[in-house]
This record gives C-alpha cells, sequence and structure tokens, in this order.
C-alpha cells in the first residue's frame, strides 16, 4: 500500500529552521594577560636547542631596520632576547613597557646605549610625551597592561613590532640623532639582584 506524502510545508521546516538558526556567537577570549604576552611576544626554540653550563645567561640581538638615514630622520629596531641559561628567567614592566611599546620611561631593566660621534657613551632619553601613551589609549585597544613573563630554558621574547617593517618598531626616545656621522648602539639588561646583560653592537650613519 502506497504511504501518504507529507505535505510541502513538513518536509521544508527543517530546511527553514536550520537556515534561520542564528550564527554562533564567539567565545570571548579568558586568557590571562601573561598568557596572551606569551602567545604574542614569546617564541620556543628548536627542539635540538641545549642550553649552556651557565644557570643564569641572556642573549640579546639588536637589529635595525636601517644602517644609514638622514639628519633629523627617525628608525626602527627590533629586540629578540633568549633565555640562553638553564634556570627561568622573569620579565616585569609597568605600562608602557619597552617590549610592547618602546617606551624608556619605565621601570625596565632595558636600555639602549647610544655612542654619537665624538662622544661618550650614554642611555637613550626618556621620551615623556603622549608619543608613548597614545599607543596604549587609543580609540578600539585596550589599555596596556605592562609585562610580566617568564622565559623558560631557551625561550625567546620579541619586542611587539608596529611599522611598515614587519616585526620593527620606531625607538621612542628624546634622544635627537643630528649631529653627522656614524652612532653605535647596543641594549642593556640589568635585573636588579645585579645580573645583566649586553646586545650586539650595530652603527647607525646620519648623513645631511
Amino acid at each position: 500500500m502506497r504511504k501518504p506524502l507529507l505535505p510541502l510545508g513538513l518536509l521544508l521546516f527543517p530546511l527553514l529552521a536550520a537556515c534561520q538558526r542564528s550564527p554562533e556567537t564567539p567565545v570571548p577570549e579568558t586568557l590571562t594577560a601573561e598568557e596572551r604576552d606569551r602567545r604574542d611576544l614569546l617564541r620556543q626554540p628548536n627542539p635540538e636547542w641545549k642550553p649552556g653550563p651557565e644557570k643564569r645567561k641572556l642573549n640579546i640581538l639588536l637589529l635595525i631596520d636601517k644602517t644609514k638615514i638622514r639628519k633629523g630622520d627617525a628608525f626602527a629596531y627590533r629586540l629578540e632576547t633568549q633565555n640562553a641559561g638553564q634556570e627561568p628567567l622573569s620579565f616585569k614592566e609597568a605600562a608602557p613597557s619597552f617590549i610592547k611599546e618602546g617606551s624608556l620611561c619605565g621601570g625596565s631593566g632595558f636600555k639602549v646605549l647610544v655612542t654619537a660621534p665624538g662622544a661618550k657613551e650614554r642611555p637613550a632619553a626618556c621620551l615623556r610625551q603622549t608619543a608613548a601613551v597614545a599607543v596604549s589609549t587609543a580609540p578600539g585597544r585596550e589599555p596596556e597592561t605592562g609585562l610580566d613573563v617568564t622565559l623558560q630554558s631557551g625561550d625567546y621574547l620579541l619586542t611587539r613590532g608596529s611599522g611598515p617593517v614587519r616585526g620593527f618598531r620606531p625607538l621612542l626616545t628624546a634622544t635627537a640623532f643630528d649631529a653627522l656621522g656614524t652612532y653605535k648602539l647596543k641594549a642593556e639588561y640589568a635585573a636588579k639582584d645585579g645580573f645583566k646583560a649586553v646586545s650586539n653592537t650595530v652603527t647607525l650613519e646620519v648623513v645631511p
């Protein structure tokens, strides 16, 4: 005996219901500030990497996007810091931080040391202006929370990039690079307990 056909409306009802179903609401991010920093700023070493005999050791690589600029022009930098020792190393910075925003005004252990032509080595000066603050208070951005991460042995800590060259960011400093000639720059990290590490030296030529 032939089964009776269902009304067309009943056949289409499941399909229409599926089409009218509202899209799933995105799950809000529940990461802590440290977890976000680890995701965004930290990288792990190659699997075959092994630490040396030192309990505490920090390798710092300083890079700049240009080796020659005109007087008054800006340049950008990138810092790669690796925990090359056996023990974990903690990094804490108040906002605005050096790693996230390039600020030299906070309580960071990082400094950029500058040797101008014919002058002695000096720390790059803090820029106490809205330049650093504006980044963290710009519309649509969450306020900066500083930095609080722990590098396990082999981990890399990278500065947050900001600019046309990927991974690089402008150096926020009141130090003027207006003397013609060759500058030498290097980065230094000094912890409160006396532990220190110094990066490689890079050169920057200022021309007319």
